[in-house]
């Protein structure tokens, strides 16, 4: 995710790969593919050298070159833009943006993680604004290294804090953790205004909902409802189709080993060549069946009922049920963006849940309350996903705003 900071704007958008890299593929699997020239002329192995590389290495220049023709990739982007005092994002070029006005968001949020590397630790802190639906808008990723051969000091905010003082200059808001406790750590502060109507906030739906009418109202104006049935078929994405060619290519690869090595007399390697072969055509083979073949051709479908929203999905003319969401039930709904997956789970299992993260925060919090509130989130929890991915963003997000 790439930040850019502008004189009276931020402008974030999604990494993707670049149409040159995918050029760059297709010459690179082609040049493999006809490496096997070399193998006949230049090795006893003969013709299926060239037979063995354009088997291994063509479906890959072929996906390349099908990413390179895809034009309906969807792409994350989002503008903070301080003239016009709003926030639009979307990730589709065919649906209208979402847009927020700056006095719906209620703070930044952050997200820490840490990950131990062979030559230190790396530092994760990904930035969301908090949008007083509940949602959490991705904005940026301030990542630092501690190196343990390091002799210099090292601060584990100081980045993070220069990404802030950029943030307050176009949008200054409060800065908390994932659960809700002021971020305590940062060097920097925002200048917010002496006076400052704070919304009526209450916990609605697992959402954040206003009583100010006014809030309503902008919504209703800003953001169109969905237009019901939501619609969308399955899209099998590249990367699925690139790890299946993956195990083919483990199939290929100990067939090629099976007929060299049968061919040499007293080479007992074959049994390897076997053993790969088998191996990878299988494991292709229940990859290809239960991640692309049954799911290939699905259409899905959220409609909604009396009491509820139905999700069920349509296959060869028969309809199933996936999943239901019942209006003002004890649950609560989190999107998470840009991922487009919704998770839905009971108000007591979010309690439970923010307990325990708070417990793990809390440096005086002993190992004994932790496996206490670790026992309570476990026979809490009632977790439901609803997998959106294949929709544009603007639609799963009014989607949520009606649920």
């Amino acid at each position: 995710m790439e930040t850019t900071f502008l004189s009276d704007s931020v402008l974030v958008k999604a990494g993707t790969f670049s149409d040159y890299l995918m050029l760059f593929g297709i010459v690179f699997w082609i040049s493999l593919s006809l490496s096997g020239i070399w193998i006949w002329r230049r090795t006893h192995i003969g013709k299926i050298g060239i037979f063995f590389t354009l088997l291994m290495f063509l479906p890959f220049s072929f996906m390349c070159y099908k990413s390179y023709q895809d034009k309906e990739i969807f792409s994350y982007k989002l503008v903070i833009d301080k003239n016009e005092k709003k926030v639009r994002f979307g990730d589709s070029a065919l649906e209208p943006d979402i847009e927020f006005p700056f006095t719906e968001f209620i703070s930044y949020q952050i997200k820490s993680e840490s990950e131990s590397k062979k030559d230190g630790r790396l530092y994760s802190d990904t930035i969301y604004l908090n949008h007083i639906s509940g949602l959490l808008l991705p904005v940026a990723v301030v990542s630092v290294r501690k190196y343990n051969d390091s002799k210099e000091s090292f601060s584990r905010y100081t980045k993070l804090s220069k990404e802030f003082r950029k943030f307050f200059r176009i949008f200054p808001l409060p800065v908390e953790t994932r659960t809700g406790k002021p971020f305590k750590e940062l060097l920097v502060k925002p200048k917010l205004p002496n006076e400052k109507s704070e919304p009526n906030v209450v916990l609605k739906g697992g959402k954040f909902d206003t009583m100010i009418s006014p809030k309503e109202q902008t919504q209703q104006t800003t953001n169109n409802p969905p237009q019901f049935p939501i619609r969308w078929d399955h899209h099998i994405t590249n990367a699925n189709w690139y790890f299946s060619l993956s195990l083919l290519s483990i199939g290929n690869l100990g067939l090629f080993l099976f007929v060299v090595t049968i061919r040499e007399n007293g080479n007992s390697n074959w049994v390897w060549g076997l053993v790969l072969l088998f191996v990878g055509y299988l494991s292709f083979a229940a990859q290809y069946h239960f991640w692309i073949r049954e799911k290939q051709g699905t259409q899905y479908k959220i409609e909604p009922a009396e009491k509820s929203y139905l999700f069920s999905s349509l296959k060869g003319g028969k309809s199933t049920e996936e999943k239901v969401w019942i209006r003002n039930s004890d649950k609560m709904g989190f999107l998470e963006l840009p991922g487009k997956t919704l998770h839905i789970q009971s108000k007591l299992a979010y309690e439970k849940t923010k307990a325990l993260a708070s417990s793990l925060e809390d440096p005086s919090s002993d190992f004994g309350d932790a496996l206490k509130l670790t026992k309570e989130a476990y026979e809490a929890s009632d977790w439901e996903r609803w997998d959106l991915s294949d929709l544009p963003m603007e639609v799963a997000v009014r989607l949520f705003l009606v649920l």
